[in-house]
């Protein structure tokens, strides 16, 4: 499995990622049933760590377990599949193409169609876990990640649409096996019923993430000092295309890393955590 950028790149950014710590993370996995595991990977488990190399070893174990036992975000990743080519169309997702400036990618998500029933709230995590992965993929290392939201057409019926278990399975993954380094949660044109979402979430949330959460009612100006216009699309006063188009494109992308998105499938299928032959 290749990916679209190299290990000497990430290196180049990140002289912490060393021989000696991806041949550690390497037998970390081979002792768990895993085949190799392309370098590239590895680095990002340890980079979205900030090397620490007990964190990273806990971050690959949730993201290979989950990737095995959590079927309704993690198999048939196929956009060409009737599924998600319907929650393609009901939610746009977007990864823009101008970082912060810090150096943050930005995803944004939003519902395109506003009819709950149009709404499938697993099959929604998994393009936005995809998106993650895409960026991943083309990318390597990056500074940090940052989540932009936007609730406009949210209705109470989409709660409805939530299970508790399958947001229990998004944050410990978010939270424990996501290989990012999460930098913000900004939601705009936060829904009046807020507290009933935060009712929902917030025991799911360690105190890290939810410090992370900014809610906005008030106009999209608010959230300038945060993501600056030039790195919002023209639907929020920014100087980037607009969501419609750039969706396009995102899920363009998507559908050209349908081998990877395979291949990377195949590769956790067998992980067997209990029948590791150490406990290091």
């Amino acid at each position: 499995m290749k990916f679209g950028h190299t290990i000497d790149e990430s290196r180049k950014k990140y002289p912490e990622i060393t021989n000696e710590l991806l041949e550690c993370l390497q037998k970390w996995a081979k002792d768990r049933g895993l085949p190799r595991i392309p370098e590239e990977q590895l680095a990002l488990f340890a980079h979205s760590c900030y090397f620490d190399m007990d964190a990273t070893k806990q971050c690959m174990n949730v993201y290979y377990r989950m990737r095995t036992t959590v079927p309704e975000f993690f198999k048939d990743r196929d956009i060409s599949l009737d599924y998600l080519r319907h929650s393609l169309k009901a939610l746009e997702f977007v990864m823009l193409p101008k970082p912060d400036p810090n150096g943050n990618k930005i995803l944004f998500h939003r519902v395109a169609d506003t009819r709950p029933s149009q709404y499938v709230f697993n099959d929604g995590v998994k393009l936005l876990l995809m998106s993650i992965d895409a960026s991943l993929y083309t990318d390597g290392c990056s500074p940090g990640y940052i989540f932009l939201f936007d609730m406009d057409g949210i209705r109470l019926g989409h709660l409805t649409k939530l299970t508790i278990n399958s947001l229990r399975r998004f944050f410990e993954y978010l939270q424990e096996g996501m290989p990012v380094r999460l930098k913000g949660i900004h939601v705009l044109n936060a829904v009046w019923f807020m507290d009933k979402v935060l009712a929902l979430i917030r025991p799911l949330m360690k105190r890290e993430l939810y410090e992370m959460l900014h809610l906005y009612t008030g106009d999209v100006s608010d959230v300038y000092p945060h993501i600056p216009p030039e790195c919002l699309p023209k639907d929020f006063g920014g100087e980037l295309d607009c969501v419609a188009s750039l969706h396009k494109a995102h899920s363009m992308k998507l559908d050209q890393l349908q081998n990877y998105f395979r291949e990377e499938e195949t590769l956790f299928r067998n992980y067997l955590p209990d029948n590791a032959k150490t406990a290091s």
